[in-house]
């Protein structure tokens, strides 16, 4: 164990007595998960935004304002009440997406049975002015929905006592109508949707994307460059040399290893603890999940880098390959943009990646707050991840 000790030791005191290596293991991860964060919550609230529609209402009735409020309550679009002017210059200004002019007299006419044509002025290069037409549509039928429960109750009062005189007739009209206005507007049908916290299919936006996405990027490059230590040592002879000492080739690769791992934990501890005050993000839900992902993450991704060392011939190579398998995995597997915004079949195509599965549980930690559980998925398969190299690794391994 001592031996296995000084040999990790020794390379993470080699590695460490260089200054570009603090700013590239610490520093840049740093920067590229403050930008990244910033362009993903931008990103996220553009996306998540209703689309604003100005409404003109010209006609200040009962009718008007169930319109408005049918506009509201679609949850397609957000309606906003201004004046023509407002909404004259918004819209050629290009400020608005679509500009609803009800118009004078609407309450009238529609109570006399006449059509009444609402303006619609929209942006026709825009997509999502499909909801909104949509919407509008939906309002103005749950509008005559109303008038027609009005007649309905008309003709039927009718039907059983004839009316003594128009105004009788009207004051009858006008009381149906507020009734069919106040069920409209209280009654109807509701939807509740209700989704058990271990199926929750929210989407990572911002910090809660770019904190855990940046880490599994640059703790791939960190714990991938075994390789580059491999193979620069074997070329100098270190391992050589290595072999005629009383120590094992076991305990030498044991230590290489434990030396990269330590490393890369401590990179992890250090950007999860700087997203979590910095950024906001609640890494904390389950201390013991999230420990049992970063351990397993890590051991998947030091494997991969013993098992590329014994493959690659060059410390240029080694090099190239780190960064190249590094930012490939983690471009594929979720960390630079969420998994959830892609095809299904993309989804299950890039399960043979242990960057997916690294992401998975750090989203399954922050996002659904999974305990030890929940994660025992994610976590078993990077350490099947980890075995695979590791043999693979162990098997190639040579001293020259």
């Amino acid at each position: 164990m001592i031996k296995i000790l000084n040999v990790a030791c020794n390379d993470v005191r080699i590695r460490f007595s260089y200054r570009a290596h603090w700013i590239f293991l610490l520093v840049i991860p740093l920067i590229f998960t403050a930008i990244l964060g910033v362009a993903l919550d931008e990103f996220g609230d553009s996306n998540g935004s209703l689309p604003q529609v100005l409404v003109v209402d010209e006609d200040g009735s009962d009718l008007s304002e169930t319109l408005l409020q049918a506009l509201d309550r679609s949850g397609a679009v957000q309606p906003l009440l201004v004046s023509k002017d407002a909404a004259e210059r918004a819209f050629n200004e290009e400020e608005a997406l679509a500009v609803v002019t009800v118009p004078e007299g609407l309450r009238e006419s529609l109570i006399a049975g006449e059509v009444v044509e609402l303006g619609l002025r929209r942006d026709a290069t825009d997509e999502s002015i499909v909801a909104v037409e949509q919407a509008l549509e939906g309002a103005a039928r749950q509008v005559n929905q109303t008038l027609g429960v009005a007649h309905l109750s008309l003709s039927e009062a009718q039907s059983i006592r004839p009316f003594e005189s128009p105004e009788e007739r009207a004051d009858y009209f006008e009381q149906g109508l507020e009734m069919a206005l106040v069920a409209a507007e209280d009654g109807g049908m509701a939807v509740e949707f209700t989704q058990a916290a271990e199926v929750n299919e929210q989407i990572a936006e911002g910090f809660e994307q770019s904190s855990p996405g940046e880490l599994v990027t640059w703790v791939l490059i960190t714990l991938l460059g075994a390789s580059e230590l491999l193979v620069d040592e074997r070329l100098k002879g270190t391992l050589r040399r290595l072999a005629i000492t009383p120590t094992s080739r076991a305990q030498v690769l044991t230590g290489k290893i434990v030396g990269q791992l330590g490393t890369g934990i401590v990179q992890m501890v250090v950007l999860i603890g700087f997203g979590a005050v910095a950024f906001g993000v609640d890494w904390g839900r389950s201390y013991l999940a999230l420990a049992m992902v970063v351990l397993a993450f890590a051991l998947a991704a030091v494997a991969l880098g013993v098992a590329l060392g014994t493959f690659v011939r060059t410390r240029r190579q080694a090099s190239g390959l780190t960064i190249f398998f590094s930012m490939l995995l983690g471009a594929l597997g979720g960390a630079w943009w969420p998994l959830e915004i892609t095809p299904p079949s993309y989804q299950a195509a890039v399960r043979v990646l242990p960057s997916t599965w690294a992401m998975l549980g750090f989203q399954d930690v922050i996002l659904r707050g999974q305990g030890p559980h929940g994660v025992l998925l994610e976590t078993g398969a990077l350490l099947a991840f980890a075995a695979v190299f590791f043999t693979v690794g162990i098997w190639r391994f040579r001293y020259e």
